[in-house]
């Protein structure tokens, strides 16, 4: 059963940002669908919470369970 999870985001300046933070965020096992925008992500899956953020933290940005 798929679980809805929400981000905020700090450091996101435009499109390619936001692309990059959707590409990292797919990779994380256990996620099925995210959505991203500037400051906030919706991931749907099973993936837990600390990974999400560390892919975020990884590409570059600042991330924080919203």
């Amino acid at each position: 059963m798929a679980v809805s999870r929400s981000l905020t985001l700090e450091g996101l300046a435009g499109v390619e940002d936001v692309n990059r933070v959707t590409t990292a965020l797919m990779e994380v096992d256990g996620v099925d669908s995210v959505e991203v925008a500037r400051e906030w992500a919706e991931i749907e899956g099973q993936a837990r919470i600390g990974d999400l953020v560390a892919a975020v933290e990884k590409a570059g940005f600042r991330a924080r369970r919203a």
